[in-house]
């Protein structure tokens, strides 16, 4: 059996799902559409065909249940500290996951095939005639941007990944996994190539518009500051004894270095027009509406829609079933548990009171929140009586009303918005400096917002402010795929778990900081032990 990513033919022969561009009239937003399947020798022909390769890029973010679309968000939420997905996901919960584990393969798999299709625009874009030099340069950016942005996701799930960054040729042997650091190199040079030549928010040029959803240049350097915060953090704790991020010691540059290229990075986020932080907290709330994706706050998202095949499931995966919030069928996958709720976050935060569900009803019952906001209470719709209650609490961030099945949530996926940035400017100041005081400045922009006091670092041991700050990131990015990275980056994924689970189900060793390599690549590559 030939290896998945490494050896099918098929890839090197077709674009799979290429993509055209519909231009709407009213917004001007990216939307995908299958196209057939056509040789790649003979496809890379003029503009059309290139912008319809990259939307190809973009469309296997969630072409599949794998990855954006469904598996990898619920996957990322079962292996942190905040509470239940489905019993599908239980060993992500209690770390016990193993090669065999049901839910690796498809996002193995996807990742790989936006990874090949990326590779393909990236080599050979270039090549085409009579193209505009601008539009070409910021093709390949958004390529890769999205190749780096794949290649993150599987440098911090898997660890240790092969690494192909040319178009697979007929006959190639497996590649055997890279070391971290050569995973790194290529997602940083990505990242930048794409802050390099990507445009601005809805910028136009020589009469091409670059369309909301597509990547911009604050996109990039956003990302950017989310790689060197991943590697200053994880080599911080890895010298600190933590051996779960071990492999980030061969890192030769120190984390302060790190910390500093993060918040050089931030800065140029900032610098950058068409975003903005909400001025209140009804603004704060509104960000989350399915029908504001792509607002001023959102630097780069996976886009959802209502159009059939073209949608996710991220409304059912995170809203109650039943209830009206989320399309048909299947639904309430992932919920907070009370111990999460009590222990590893400030309850009381408004960020956090402000985006969880307080009541809603199904067919027969009527929910509504408990006092000490852990729970809910039961009771029949029809007759008022009390009937117990739920020990689990929703996010209100991902509903869609007009949703009508699991995939038809026009809900985008936040994969970094502008708070993050704030977030990580904060600690990489603090970190740089050794003075909690020197995120003071950056977290009150984001409290101040929602009507909440002024952050104040001063008193506070290094170690206090690394717990504070874990509070405010949980608070304000709550359910939004950022946990599972941020409690192994700090070096407290064991630590928070046991919190939230107990010491048996919670507890998690150095192996457990990243996931096995899925068995369908290991048992067919020959280069992978």
């Amino acid at each position: 059996m030939k290896s998945f990513f490494l050896h099918k033919t098929r890839f090197i022969q077709v674009v799979t799902f290429l993509c055209v561009i519909l231009f709407i009239s009213c917004e001007d937003i990216l939307e995908e559409e299958p196209f057939t399947e056509i040789g790649t020798e003979f496809f890379y022909q003029d503009e059309k065909d290139a912008l319809a390769a990259l939307n190809a890029v973009y469309a296997q973010l969630k072409e599949g249940v794998g990855y954006y679309r469904q598996q990898y968000l619920s996957n990322l939420f079962a292996a942190s500290d905040q509470g239940r997905s489905s019993d599908n996901h239980g060993n992500f919960r209690k770390g016990t996951i193993t090669s065999t584990d049901q839910n690796l393969p498809n996002t193995w798999e996807q990742i790989y095939i936006g990874i090949k299709d990326a590779n393909n625009v990236i080599a050979r874009v270039p090549q085409i005639e009579g193209m505009n030099e601008e539009l070409k340069a910021r093709v390949v950016g958004e390529a890769r941007f999205l190749r780096g942005l794949n290649y993150f996701n599987l440098v911090r799930c898997f660890g240790e990944v092969p690494l192909r960054t040319e178009p697979v040729q007929p006959g190639e042997a497996g590649l055997p996994v890279s070391p971290i650091q050569d995973i790194y190199d290529v997602i940083i040079s990505d990242f930048q190539h794409a802050a390099e030549n990507c445009w601005g928010f809805n910028e136009t040029r020589n009469g091409y518009k670059n369309n909301i959803g597509r990547v911009t240049k604050a996109s990039a350097h956003a990302m950017l500051a989310k790689v060197y915060i991943q590697i200053a953090s994880s080599k911080r704790t890895a010298e600190a004894g933590v051996m779960g991020n071990e492999r980030y010691l061969g890192f030769t540059d120190s984390a302060t270095s790190y910390y500093q290229l993060a918040k050089e990075q931030c800065d140029l986020v900032l610098g950058e027009s068409g975003y903005q932080l909400v001025a209140d907290l009804d603004g704060w709330k509104k960000i989350f509406e399915s029908t504001n994706g792509n607002n001023a706050e959102m630097l780069f998202e996976i886009q959802g829609s209502s159009i059939t095949g073209q949608g996710t499931a991220v409304s059912n995966l995170f809203s109650p079933r039943n209830a009206g919030l989320s399309g048909g069928g299947w639904g309430g996958t992932n919920r907070f548990q009370p111990k999460f709720i009590n222990k590893n976050i400030n309850k009381y935060d408004k960020r956090f009171q402000n985006s969880i569900i307080k009541e809603f009803q199904n067919e027969t019952k009527t929910f509504v929140i408990k006092p000490n906001s852990s729970g809910y209470f039961r009771t029949v719709t029809a007759t008022g009586a009390a009937d117990g209650g739920i020990d689990v609490v929703y996010t209100s961030k991902y509903i869609d009303t007009d949703a009508t099945t699991e995939y038809t949530s026009q809900q985008n996926w936040h994969v970094i918005r502008l708070a993050d940035v704030y977030l990580m400017r904060a600690e990489a100041l603090a970190e740089i400096s050794q003075d909690p005081t020197q995120a003071n400045a950056d977290l009150s922009i984001l409290r101040n917002r929602v009507d909440m006091k002024n952050f104040e670092g001063a008193g506070m041991s290094m170690e206090d402010f690394r717990t504070a700050l874990l509070r405010e990131r949980g608070a304000e990015l709550s359910m939004e795929g950022h946990r599972f990275f941020d409690l192994t980056r700090m070096g407290v994924y064991d630590e928070y778990c046991r919190v939230s689970y107990g010491n048996t189900i919670g507890a998690r060793q150095p192996e457990d900081y990243t996931w096995p390599i899925p068995l369908i690549e290991s048992s067919s590559n020959e280069n992978i032990n």
